[in-house]
């Protein structure tokens, strides 16, 4: 040993051996010493003990273990308190953590890191010690070096994305990306390869100063190595009971806020909503939800709908992240969509259109089945399709139409093609059929909109007088907004000079941002207008229902946040909706909120057929007409980066987060900025919109389960009914 330096006491023990053993084999040749043993001391006891080789060997690995596990905890400690720092200056915390939140957190976090090192460190003494004493060392130093800097890195990774995402990760976040590997890693290696090396270099400092501590405190001269023992089990026990029995709600709520651990383990699985609530109304609202009609009212809905006549032609535009607050019709005070605006003019048009998710993947294929697209507690990527589901082409095909889907995205997008892809033979065209030229979107390849809306006029030419139904999709205003280079782009500048991806903008240069998108948008409504003529040029224009929508819209800057997948605010949930048929509709504006899930009724309805059973969503045909009223509530989600669930019931909008288990509330019309979140001031009008919004998840997880009792609903009856609105215009007003 080094002098000035005290052995660790598995030390002790080892350096202590070679005496002991000497003084062992002494007595042998002394019979006056042989006849009278000496009564051992506990050192020597516990020594002899030590001389089994697999007890020694496994006490000593637990040492290892256990002094790794120290460092743990207060490596834990310490991330903890800095997360919560920073979280507190610069991240959103909603609310203010109680003490007891912020010091359970505290005691989570350093479980974890100190359960990680405990076994890390332990296993590595164990691969080592088949060698020799120092290898044994070397491996418990290495083990519990990557296990404890996997953990921070971990930590480090979740801090950024609740930092620049509002989001903390989840495993709906991680499935989201594993989902969709090769696309992110194009967005990696393209736009975020700096930030990758930024990682990689602080983790190479992270795991010096980790083994650095580690092999320190190896050699440290503290005589605590029973309490060491203990309190890392007891501590690796805490964090194994918060994995194997989720931790009580009144405690997951507020931790969530200020633990990373407990955020990502409260995304798995479901609540239980139903005890947030006193009496029987839940339950009831539950139950009433999956008296939806049976499957077999499929035949009578067909036979009745092949009895129409002279049905009309089905043109769906869906466009990608444009808003109801950018496009002129609506209010936009730029020239950006002169041709949507002139289409607008002789539509219907509703000015409060909801979709049904801030991302792609479950707004687009919403609109083309009616189905609201929740269906479990985490994100659905379409792999188990065993729900009846009748998209545009299912329920045209049959009643003579030829039916298309011409795309510049590529469908593929978390498993959209699956979703699409139904018994029904459709034509079917996306971006990697196209084979000239494409547009760099960072995470894939898109066709220009230009070839896809001159590919979808080749399509119609070649029906010929036969009926069709078609559903279009454009994408060049997804972000980065990449235009073919012949494009206009009257808004300059238009060119961002820093930092300018998915997750980042300098908002300094928010003008040219939106410059950017502008430029995108209007050639994206040129194309419109394109297809539009195209059909008035082509005498079919009358007697084609023309709907024109988007999948979502798009932040910039609002809420301090840009892009899309990210909330839930009215500048991202709304969109433009109009609806062109002149044969029976007379243009005019409706102002209640509606849900695009509605669209495909109100199609069916226009061609005089009654909307089928499997559709969640219902007509909008005669909205503002007579008094008809929109009966459901408007319900949105996302289940990508992050999570969250809420219920419109003008003029009241609520925001629930399931991680946390709390509601924002706004006031619309009173706040249409939704900058005032007056939830704690209204309890009734709180609990009455969450009582309507949970008891509606509760009916699509119920329905969509794996266990038997959803597989018996499934096979029995279509999606759950969507609820109305509860009424709560008593409570109305108050806090506003």
């Amino acid at each position: 040993m080094r002098s000035g330096r005290k052995a660790a006491p598995y030390e002790e023990a080892r350096y202590a051996d070679r005496p002991f053993c000497a003084a062992t084999m002494s007595s042998a040749s002394d019979p006056q010493v042989a006849a009278t043993p000496p009564t051992p001391d506990p050192l020597t006891r516990r020594r002899r003990w030590t001389d089994k080789p697999a007890p020694q060997t496994l006490r000593r690995a637990i040492g290892a273990g256990s002094r790794a596990a120290t460092v743990g905890a207060c490596i834990g400690v310490f991330v903890s308190i800095i997360e919560q720092l920073i979280l507190q200056l610069w991240g959103p915390l909603r609310g203010r953590p109680s003490i007891d939140d912020r010091l359970l957190g505290i005691l989570l976090t350093a479980s974890f890191f100190a359960a990680t090192a405990l076994v890390a460190g332990t296993l590595g003494y164990l691969v080592g010690s088949a060698r020799n004493e120092p290898t044994a060392r070397g491996g418990k130093v290495i083990l519990a070096t990557i296990g404890i800097s996997s953990i921070v890195l971990f930590h480090a990774l979740a801090l950024g994305l609740r930092v620049m995402l509002g989001s903390s990760l989840t495993v709906t976040g991680v499935q989201f990306f594993l989902n969709s590997t090769t696309h992110m890693m194009n967005a990696i290696f393209s736009q975020y390869v700096w930030y990758v090396a930024g990682i990689l270099a602080v983790s190479l400092v992270i795991a010096t100063g980790v083994a650095i501590l580690v092999r320190r405190a190896s050699r440290a001269p503290v005589m605590l190595r029973g309490f060491e023992v203990w309190g890392s089990f007891s501590m690796t026990t805490f964090a194994l009971v918060a994995v194997a029995a989720p931790i009580p709600t009144r405690y997951t709520r507020g931790m969530a806020k200020t633990s990373t651990e407990v955020a990502l383990l409260s995304s798995v699985g479901t609540s239980s909503r139903a005890d947030r609530f006193a009496g029987d109304a839940f339950v009831q609202l539950s139950d009433g939800a999956l008296e939806s009609p049976k499957r077999e009212a499929h035949d009578g809905w067909l036979a009745s709908a092949r009895e129409v006549e002279d049905l009309p032609n089905v043109v769906l535009v869906s466009l990608e992240s444009v808003g109801a607050n950018h496009v002129g019709f609506l209010g936009y005070p730029r020239r950006v969509t002169p041709h949507m605006d002139r289409i607008a003019a002789q539509s219907l048009v509703f000015s409060r259109a909801y979709t049904t998710a801030t991302h792609s993947n479950y707004a687009q294929m919403a609109v083309l089945s009616s189905l609201f697209p929740r269906r479990g507690p985490s994100i659905d990527m379409y792999t188990r399709l065993d729900y009846p589901r009748y998209l545009l082409h299912d329920l045209t095909d049959p009643l003579g139409y030829e039916t298309a889907c011409i795309s510049s995205q590529d469908q593929s997008w978390q498993g959209m093609q699956r979703f699409q892809s139904t018994p029904t033979p459709t034509y079917f065209r996306h971006a990697p059929d196209h084979e000239g030229p494409h547009l760099d979107m960072v995470t894939e390849e898109i066709a220009p909109d230009e070839e896809t809306v001159r590919h979808a006029i080749k399509w119609i030419d070649g029906v010929g007088d036969g009926r069709f139904a078609l559903y279009v999709n454009l994408q060049s205003t997804h972000f980065p907004y990449p235009i073919p280079g012949n494009a206009p782009r009257p808004f300059s500048p238009h060119e961002p000079k820093g930092t300018f991806n998915y997750v980042v903008w300098e908002k300094a240069e928010l003008e040219t941002i939106v410059n950017k998108f502008d430029n995108s948008l209007l050639y994206v409504d040129q194309q419109v207008g394109v297809l539009y003529d195209a059909l008035e040029e082509r005498g079919i224009l009358d007697n084609t229902i023309f709907v024109v929508t988007s999948d979502h819209g798009e932040l910039f800057f609002e809420h301090d946040t840009v892009t899309h997948g990210r909330t839930l605010h009215e500048e991202e949930a709304r969109v433009p909706l109009m609806v062109h048929y002149p044969r029976w509709l007379e243009p005019r504006v409706a102002d209640q909120a509606v849900s695009t899930i509605d669209v495909l009724p109100t199609i069916l309805e226009l061609m005089g057929i009654a909307p089928h059973p499997a559709l969640q969503g219902e007509s909008l045909a005669w909205n503002g007409v007579g008094g008809a009223r929109h009966e459901a509530a408007v319900f949105l989600n996302i289940q990508g980066w992050k999570h969250a669930d809420a219920i419109v019931c003008m003029p009241y909008k609520l925001v629930f987060d399931p991680q946390t288990e709390e509601s924002s509330l706004y006031d619309l019309e009173a706040d249409p900025g939704e900058l005032r979140d007056i939830a704690l001031r209204n309890p009734n009008i709180t609990v009455a919109l969450e009582r309507v919004l949970l008891a509606q998840l509760d009916a699509q997880e119920r329905y969509h389960a794996d266990e038997t009792d959803g597989q018996e609903l499934r096979e029995d009856r279509f999606a759950p009914l969507m609820l109305p609105c509860p009424e709560i215009a008593d409570s109305a007003g108050a806090g506003r």
